[in-house]
């Protein structure tokens, strides 16, 4: 039962977030579950209508609720990952699905860079990976060296597409960072790969530079399902 007063911040839209992951998470609000109209929501929160509905998009974002036109916002069913039909938490399953559309779309921003990198382009590049080395202590860290590192080389590819894409993906995975990056320990890779896509793009080695990029999101895919899957 959803029945209390978020508390104030400068980010409102982050605690109504909060609130109702807790619902979820709780079985207060099950799989298929209609979410309370936005004027109840505003009213139990205390909160405004645009915070409410960034809030919503959020939860969009990380997968826990879908819009269905003309119907309302419903939690969605978690997917399943295994044989036996175990299911997974829907963050989890939001963070595979990603990690699946990366697959395609990494590989394709990677070759972009190298076709259409310029001089100055290589060297921001070659700077994050430089300030990267110093700073692989913490998820929080990894997490942003790895958006810093990804986002130049969309900006390499000089389209505008890719470049939003890459920042929609990017606010998933700061959403999640945490769990995300506990599981993937192999802070060495993660610098190693970078460097061998950097590489690529710096010899303007199209072929090179997709191939090193799907090596990349292969390995990372594998460890996250492997991690999920067991339950970690």
């Amino acid at each position: 039962m959803i029945d209390a007063p978020v508390s104030r911040g400068t980010r409102i839209y982050e605690k109504v977030v909060e609130k109702l992951k807790g619902e979820i998470a709780a079985g207060n609000i099950l799989p298929g579950d209609p979410l309370p109209s936005e004027r109840q929501l505003m009213d139990t929160f205390g909160v405004s209508r645009s915070s409410l509905r960034e809030a919503f998009r959020v939860m969009e974002l990380l997968g826990l609720i879908e819009s269905i036109p003309g119907k309302g916002r419903f939690v969605r069913h978690p997917r399943t990952i295994s044989a036996d039909r175990s299911t997974i938490q829907l963050e989890d399953s939001a963070i595979l699905e990603l990690m699946e559309a990366r697959r395609i779309l990494d590989p394709a921003i990677a070759g972009e860079s190298a076709m259409r990198a310029t001089p100055s382009d290589l060297t921001r590049i070659l700077r994050v990976i430089t300030a990267t080395e110093k700073t692989l202590s913490s998820p929080e860290e990894r997490a942003q060296a790895d958006f810093d590192f990804h986002l130049l080389l969309a900006e390499a590819t000089h389209n505008f597409v890719f470049i939003n894409l890459t920042r929609m993906n990017f606010d998933l995975i700061l959403a999640t960072h945490e769990r995300i990056y506990n599981l993937l320990d192999d802070k060495d890779a993660f610098l190693n790969e970078h460097k061998e896509m950097y590489e690529a793009i710096l010899d303007h080695n199209v072929e090179r530079a997709r191939e090193a990029a799907s090596q990349h999101i292969d390995r990372i895919y594998r460890t996250l399902h492997k991690g999920i899957a067991a339950g970690e």
